[in-house]
């Protein structure tokens, strides 16, 4: 399959990080066009990717096109693609841009979809939230190009915001937790290194447990050994109510969505 990208940010390129793994059997091939010339350079130089001279040129090499752009710019974009579209699918990746916003901007028998990714994809370890939209027989082949980075999770638009906030920001927020582990272990008089290191490790390998369970209720159950260690560390969670400061981060990235236009 041929993957054009059109924006060369953080998300496009780890789109394209994930889809360019050396362990991948049939990679799709990718394109980027971007109005940095540098940004779109760099993209293409670490995933193996070409370079489009334009816009029709990017659209002519692409079988799917994947709007990667800030979600101020998507109309701009949209109508500069309207006409060039033809049945190649058009997938979003814009924050804040409704199906019905995409399919307003294009044919009416546009094959348009909405998807989410996070930057775990540059890993092959991305959630991709999917609405199918207008895709039609185009969904399967859609769907299979991003389970190859990752897990796709097909959902109602009407939960998008709020999926998004847990699965799209969860690296961004998680990050933040380890790193305020690793500056409670230097409070405690560690070397700051080994305190990140430790830090980095451990959530890599809880992740990996929480993964394999399925079910965080049970690692929780099975880690916190009444009178033990983890056990008085979640006491001091629950003591300060922290699962209610995770609520309010959750609902303030939902809403933020909601303004991101």
């Amino acid at each position: 399959m041929r993957v054009g990208f059109i924006g060369a940010g953080h998300i496009a390129r780890a789109l394209g990080q994930g889809w360019s793994r050396q362990n991948l059997s049939d990679p799709p091939e990718l394109t980027y066009l971007d109005v940095s010339a540098d940004a779109a350079a760099k993209a293409a130089e670490e995933t193996g990717a070409s370079v489009a001279a334009d816009l029709a040129g990017l659209v002519e090499a692409s079988d799917v096109v994947i709007v990667a752009v800030r979600p101020q710019h998507v109309a701009a974009v949209l109508a500069e693609t309207a006409p060039l579209l033809g049945a190649r699918a058009l997938v979003s990746v814009a924050a804040g841009v409704t199906l019905e916003e995409l399919r307003a901007a294009l044919p009416a028998d546009a094959h348009v979809a909405r998807v989410m990714p996070n930057v775990a994809a540059s890993l092959g370890l991305g959630v991709f939230l999917f609405v199918p939209g207008t895709l039609g027989g185009q969904e399967r082949a859609t769907e299979d190009l991003f389970a190859l980075a990752g897990d796709v999770v097909v959902l109602d638009e009407l939960h998008f915001d709020s999926a998004t906030a847990v699965a799209g920001c969860m690296p961004g927020m998680l990050a933040m937790l380890v790193r305020d582990f690793a500056r409670a272990a230097v409070r405690r008089g560690l070397d700051g290194d080994v305190a990140r290191r430790l830090a980095v490790a451990g959530v890599y390998g809880a992740a990996a447990v929480i993964a394999r369970e399925g079910d965080p209720d049970a690692v929780i159950t099975s880690a916190a050994t009444p009178g033990g260690m983890t056990a008085a560390a979640i006491t001091a969670f629950e003591e300060r109510d922290i699962a209610e400061a995770v609520a309010l981060a959750v609902h303030a990235a939902a809403e933020r969505a909601k303004e991101l236009k």
